[in-house]
């Protein structure tokens, strides 16, 4: 398409150029034919004014030089008028010229003011384009600003947002560690009135029965041996269950068992006393550690195997109880599940009311580990615990 506008273009030149050629030969032969004095020169300023629309530059200069220079040589050619002196017709030639320069004065002052005109419009495009540059990078910083902005207030907002969470959860905390601490303090007067009745109604009175036979065998004049024999016998029989008593009752404060056996073989003798004492179906799946697993994690495990077990017992209804202890070298895992009547777990008010929950939370949450409660309404309870370690080296 532009190779055609080109050719079309080019086409339209040849043909003005051809046409001013020719009649500029056209006026310098009727110049040539008319006698001297007579204006016809001036026609050449219209050759002049046509090669204006030449797209040449220099073109109308060009043009203005050479009928300039063909109408001076025909002033030796031209014949002259009679009675009219030479320098008449001459000096009529050269005012002639006027008509050949001036159209070029003017279009020199036009290109220059056009040049300048030009030179202003590019000036002013260069600089409306740098303005519009600059612009468009104030613009852009703007908007990255106004992007920072607003990155930074959802920031804000996502802080405030986990901050409130957190206070809110500080809140819950506080208020499960003050529930903890009431229930507590119920649980261990409840516990220190039981003891005291168990060692003053039971203990204390087997005891004082004791010191009773031991005085009347004092005082038995008879000297029978056989029944010197059977009454000692009663008193080692009695003193044997009150043996065994004493050691249940310091079993329930802490099981020595785990410093006899560790934590595996204590965990799975809960779970086997537990499913003697309820007829509750029981399995135990355990792995065992690599190393000496720390105290607090020890007892952590297994009052928390306690209190699941104990609870089951007391509110789950259920009939068949899963219990796993995985320990791996950097975690021990625990998980307890029953298929009973369960809770709604995703009420936490349902969970603080119940201090065995509270306390295996709080007992969790020292080790340093994590407790997960899953649970809904006729479909069971498991309860998972995670706890980080690092092993000493040895056996457990």
């Amino acid at each position: 398409m532009y190779h055609k506008r080109d050719a079309k273009n080019h086409n339209a030149t040849s043909r003005l150029l051809i046409l001013i050629i020719g009649l500029g030969i056209g006026v310098f032969l009727l110049d040539l034919s008319l006698p001297l004095g007579i204006g016809n020169s001036v026609l050449y300023g219209g050759l002049v004014i046509m090669s204006f629309l030449l797209p040449y530059r220099k073109g109308p200069l060009i043009t203005a030089i050479i009928c300039s220079t063909i109408d001076m040589t025909d002033i030796m050619l031209k014949p002259t008028l009679d009675g009219v002196p030479l320098w008449m017709g001459v000096t009529n030639r050269l005012f002639s010229l006027t008509a050949i320069w001036l159209p070029l004065l003017f279009f020199l002052h036009r290109r220059r003011a056009e040049d300048l005109l030009q030179g202003a419009h590019d000036e002013l495009e260069t600089r409306v384009e740098a303005r519009t540059h600059e612009l468009a990078a104030v613009n852009q910083a703007l908007l990255t600003e106004i992007n920072e902005h607003m990155e930074t207030e959802q920031s804000l907002r996502t802080s405030d947002a986990v901050l409130r969470a957190s206070q809110h959860e500080l809140q819950h905390s506080r208020a499960d560690l003050r529930a903890l601490a009431g229930q507590l303090l119920t649980a261990q007067e409840a516990d220190r009135r039981r003891i005291s009745r168990d060692l003053h109604d039971d203990i204390n009175q087997r005891l004082a029965m004791l010191s009773m036979d031991l005085r009347r065998m004092e005082k038995d004049s008879s000297k029978d041996p056989e029944s010197l024999r059977d009454g000692i016998r009663r008193v080692s029989d009695s003193l044997a269950a009150i043996s065994n008593d004493v050691r249940q009752m310091a079993y329930r404060f802490h099981p020595s068992i785990l410093d006899d056996l560790g934590l595996l073989k204590a965990a799975r003798r809960l779970v086997n006393e537990f499913s003697d004492r309820t007829g509750i179906q029981c399995s135990y799946v355990h792995k065992d550690p690599v190393g000496i697993l720390p105290p607090d994690v020890t007892i952590c495990i297994y009052r928390v195997v306690q209190e699941c077990l104990s609870n089951i017992s007391r509110h789950a209804q259920a009939t068949q109880v899963e219990v796993e202890l995985i320990c791996e070298y950097d975690e021990v895992s625990l998980s307890v599940r029953d298929n009973g009547v369960g809770f709604d777990a995703t009420h936490g008010d349902q969970m603080s009311g119940h201090l065995g929950l509270l306390s295996m939370k709080e007992r969790v949450r020292m080790a340093k580990g994590r407790l997960e409660v899953e649970s809904t309404p006729q479909h069971g309870t498991e309860i998972r615990v995670d706890i980080p370690l690092h092993l000493e080296e040895g056996h457990a």
